[in-house]
């Protein structure tokens, strides 16, 4: 391995440095010591600083993910909810019927039930987003989901007993995987068990 030799000052010798008289060793060293306490305090704020700004960037990086959007959702289109509303009176022992319009008893406006019960005078209503901007006040705000369903009557005596199931509560998205929240199939589901809800009570209450 190779040194290096120290370098000396031009006109000097090293008898030179080592003959310089011990007071003024003594004197030059004190003096230089403030210099070195001063390089370490330096040293050790600078030290503090690179670990606080390592902290910093430590805490950025292990904060929490930023909040995923909803997703975007689709409502059940009409076509495929009367098939499925169909389906649901079928499966409660009952026989479809076609729709037909009648009066609302409350408001005097015109609805159209969009699937009846053969035999009977009640029936089921799908309220389109356009059939609810349509009719406005004469027909009661969409329940929510955790809300009870809502009924209407119709005819001259009322007794015409009617189902509102706004499309708005049967949503789904388009997406797969861990990003799907809703899928078609739930949202058939829930359509299912709010008719079959609705029979049941019908057949309970002695609805004509």
């Amino acid at each position: 391995m190779q040194t290096q030799e120290a370098e000396q000052v031009p006109g000097t010798s090293e008898n030179d440095v080592v003959g310089v008289p011990s007071a003024c060793r003594e004197s030059s060293v004190a003096a230089q010591r403030p210099l070195a306490r001063v390089g370490r305090r330096a040293g050790l704020v600078a030290l503090g600083w690179g670990a606080m700004g390592a902290l910093l960037l430590g805490a950025l990086g292990c904060g929490p993910p930023p909040i995923r959007q909803p997703n975007a959702m689709r409502t059940l289109d009409e076509r495929r909810a009367l098939e499925v509303i169909q389906r649901a009176i079928t499966q409660e022992g009952a026989q479809p019927a076609p729709g037909r319009d009648v009066t609302l008893l409350s408001t005097g406006a015109t609805i159209h039930i969009d699937v009846g019960v053969r035999g009977r005078d009640y029936g089921v209503v799908y309220v389109t987003e356009e059939d609810a901007a349509k009719l406005g006040p004469a027909i009661p705000p969409a329940n929510r989901q955790d809300e009870k369903l809502r009924l209407v009557r119709a005819g001259e005596d009322g007794e015409v007993r009617l189902v509102l199931l706004y499309q708005t509560n049967y949503r789904y998205d388009d997406l797969v995987g861990e990003s799907h929240e809703q899928t078609t199939i739930t949202a058939e589901r829930q359509l299912t068990r709010d008719v079959q809800d609705f029979i049941t009570h019908a057949r309970t209450r002695k609805f004509r």
